[in-house]
């Protein structure tokens, strides 16, 4: 099974929900840059495991074993590289999302329905067919959208007992911000 080739007009299912993944990867970039790199990297012994870094780099992890696993139609998200330098360097950080961010552009817009072997927390000793499930390429883009989304949010209550403000749609589901646009009155309160 050979990688998605790129086309220059994606098609409507598929370019919507690629759209909506690069739009939350720049987002990342974006309140990233904003805090800079001390506070990109620290990490609140009080709050969690993990700070800002940690969490995007653990969400650059997925994306990057989606792009490596594609082209042989088996993702392996069990095989994250857990790069420490991605949660410390801000500047490294940003190369990555970049260059995942290029090459989730390139992805073929008419390759949604390209069949998936997917693993996800595998556990110690099961049988190798027994790890691997059936997806779509459309439908693990929505997974990583939905998982990207769940971490952003975990990012924004870190920032926020740290008195650090993030845009309002920052760790909000597109059908959320959808529904809000529709129903004003179910919209946080300004600050």
């Amino acid at each position: 099974m050979s990688a998605p080739e790129p086309t220059a007009e994606p098609s409507r299912a598929l370019g919507r929900i690629a759209a909506q993944n690069l739009v939350a990867l720049r987002q990342g970039v974006e309140l990233c840059r904003r805090l800079g790199a001390t506070r990109y990297a620290s990490v609140s012994p009080h709050l969690a495991h993990s700070g800002v870094g940690g969490h995007l780099r653990h969400v650059h992890d997925y994306y990057r074993c989606f792009l490596m696993g594609i082209g042989a139609g088996r993702v392996d998200y069990d095989n994250r590289e857990r790069d420490v330098r991605f949660e410390t360097d801000l500047d490294y950080a940003i190369a990555g999302v970049e260059l995942t961010l290029e090459r989730l552009e390139r992805l073929d817009s008419g390759a949604g329905d390209l069949v998936l072997e997917v693993k996800m927390d595998a556990e110690p000793g099961e049988a190798e067919g027994a790890v691997w499930s059936r997806s779509t390429l459309r439908r693990e883009l929505r997974f990583l959208l939905s998982h990207t989304i769940h971490h952003y949010a975990l990012i924004r209550l870190l920032l926020a007992a740290e008195g650090v403000e993030c845009d309002e749609s920052f760790g909000v589901a597109p059908s959320t911000l959808e529904h809000w646009r529709h129903e004003p009155r179910c919209a946080p309160s300004p600050g």
